[in-house]
């Protein structure tokens, strides 16, 4: 019992000492400095509208680059940037270009 008790001391001793140790002074907030442009409210960006696959289509890590991975037929999201009949796409790996012949993009 004795054993018990000294343990559970211990470790309320421990948690109260952690709880005092860790708690930070009171600080200023640092503004971020950020070297990118900061997109604000007002500012109106156009993206393309989402492709449609239709069949399974393979996506590649530049244009004429090496396959990365395929997508199962669904919609996928353009970046905007095109190279002759490549689209760069968003994809879970990051950015990646597929090949869709004739892509014109369209807007809303």
């Amino acid at each position: 019992m004795k054993k018990l008790a000294a343990l559970s001391a211990s470790v309320i001793l421990t948690a109260a000492f952690a709880t005092a140790v860790s708690a930070d002074p009171v600080v200023e907030p640092v503004a971020p400095v950020v070297e990118e442009p900061i997109v604000e409210a007002a500012d109106v960006i156009i993206a393309p509208n989402p492709i449609t696959l239709k069949e399974i289509t393979y996506f590649y890590n530049n244009p004429n680059g090496v396959a990365l991975s395929a997508l199962a037929p669904q919609d996928v999201h353009p970046t905007g940037q095109t190279v002759d009949d490549w689209v760069e796409i968003y994809t879970w790996l990051g950015k990646a270009w597929i090949y869709i012949p004739g892509y014109v993009p369209t807007y809303f």
